[in-house]
């Protein structure tokens, strides 16, 4: 059993926990925000409102002796906390006011909003506090399928070369304080040092800065799932939909030792589409195309040769102007079946295969 205490904490406690370090917004275990901004205001209309809201839940953590103090981490409420800060410090209007618009009263009557509170006596390294959190994101806004996987593998080598190829890796701080809580305890360091000393800022730019993934996806980590099928794919060939990922995920827990070869493939192929210059908005940068790209270009990589990307961009819009239906329904319906995976790819690979000069030609990458 979990010992646990409901509280009742004003509000500007809480708020004040959260600014002096001693309440953990973001630990190891969380999503990234995802609420949208319409959400925060009627959140925070609630409470302007008076009405109650649901419970937040937080783990208590270890008792510093040194320091006589503990701190705390958000298990649940981040998103509602996050909104409540975001609004004191006025990042948003509700009702056409900010913060420092209400009157003296209203801003009293906010501050000493009682929020209900649930204190788990468990320590913020317990293992635990993950299967906890999942649980209470079953509702709604609740967890994606990635979110879930993403916190489940989150110690897996195969998901932290993921996490690394996607932005989303967090690095640990030279600051032993409340950092340290916003590392998953399980992760083997040495991985950061790997990872410090290998540059994957193409493919971490593509998938961030053009316009792949909508910035909600983003924060909801869709595409992270992404690169864990292109990864997956590299190293078992074609599948359906996310089935052989987990698989990977599992396999490669304790050590991947692909992880250099596959993040040096994938980051060179990133740079071959972007040095193409597409536009934003192209066609070969929707989710599948991208997927299949990526793959194609990989595969000569990984055998040492190079690919034109001047020549590949000639390819692909000729191939765009007489686009054959079969690959434009594989790129449009069904796209992470196993068929329309392939379909892609045998059409793709000639395109790239046309851009590979031979072995001790000139060439572009």
């Amino acid at each position: 059993m979990i010992k646990y205490h409901v509280r009742s904490r004003d509000l500007i406690t809480v708020i004040n926990e959260i600014k002096a370090g001693r309440l953990i917004l973001d630990a190891y275990f969380q999503r990234n925000l995802v609420w949208r901004e319409i959400h925060k205001q009627d959140f925070i209309k609630t409470i302007l409102l008076g009405f109650p809201c649901p419970q937040i839940f937080i783990s208590r953590g270890a008792i510093d002796v040194v320091k006589m103090e503990t701190t705390s981490c958000v298990v649940d409420g981040q998103q509602r906390l996050s909104a409540i800060k975001s609004y004191i410090e006025g990042d948003f209007l509700v009702d056409g006011r900010s913060y420092s618009d209400l009157s003296g009263d209203e801003k009293s009557d906010f501050l000493k909003y009682e929020l209900a509170v649930i204190e788990l006596d468990l320590d913020n390294n317990d293992n635990r506090i993950k299967d906890i959190f999942q649980r209470l994101n079953r509702t709604s806004n609740s967890l994606t399928a990635i979110e879930k996987i993403a916190s489940q593998y989150a110690p897996s080598e195969f998901m932290l070369v993921a996490t690394y190829l996607a932005g989303e890796l967090e690095f640990p701080s030279d600051d032993d304080s409340e950092e340290r809580f916003r590392i998953d305890p399980e992760v083997d360091r040495n991985f950061f040092d790997w990872a410090a000393s290998h540059s994957v800022s193409n493919i971490t730019s593509l998938y961030q800065d053009f316009s792949i993934f909508r910035s909600h996806e983003l924060s909801r980590k869709v595409h992270l799932m992404h690169i864990l099928n292109l990864m997956t794919t590299m190293l078992v060939g074609f599948f359906n939909r996310n089935e052989k990922s987990r698989i990977c995920l599992e396999d490669y827990a304790q050590t991947f030792a692909e992880k250099e070869e596959i993040s040096n493939a994938l980051d060179q192929a990133a740079a071959v589409v972007i040095s193409m210059d597409l536009s934003v908005g192209s066609y070969w940068l929707n989710k599948a195309n991208v997927f299949s790209l990526l793959y194609a270009i990989s595969v000569p990589l990984r055998q040492g040769k190079t690919v034109d990307a001047n020549i590949l961009r000639s390819e692909l819009d000729a191939f765009e102007k007489e686009l054959p239906s079969s690959y434009r329904i594989a790129a449009a319906e069904g796209v992470n079946d196993v068929r329309e995976r392939k379909i892609r790819h045998e059409a793709l690979s000639k395109l790239v295969g046309t851009a590979t000069p031979k072995m001790g030609s000139g060439s572009i990458v």
